[in-house]
């Protein structure tokens, strides 16, 4: 079998406040698999597709896109292979245009 594209192991992660958001989370996506993420509000979808890229770390388990874990000595690698757009564009663009929010 070929090496999972998104694999997720006993991943948990806990806010500053003490809520619990993720508790061992484990799931692997292979090439070409489509997969749909859904739950309602609060149930951690965005708090686990923030850890894909690294931009939140987590309390206990791993995260490992295309082989490689995301920690700090791989997080530019990591970035290039996964981007991330937000539903809101006021909690991504922050300058007055897009080329110079680009620019930045």
């Amino acid at each position: 079998m070929s090496t999972p594209a998104l694999e997720v192991r006993d991943l948990s992660f806990s806010y500053p406040d003490g809520r619990r958001a993720l508790d061992r989370t484990d799931f692997h996506i292979h090439p070409g698999e489509r997969v749909a993420l859904l739950g309602p509000n609060g149930a951690g979808k965005t708090t686990l597709v923030l850890h894909l890229n690294g931009i939140l770390r987590p309390s206990a388990g791993t995260v490992r896109v295309a082989g490689l874990e995301v920690t700090e000595v791989n997080l530019m690698e990591i970035r290039r292979r996964v981007g991330l757009v937000f539903q809101d564009p006021d909690d991504q663009l922050f300058m007055p245009t897009v080329r110079r929010d680009v620019a930045f």
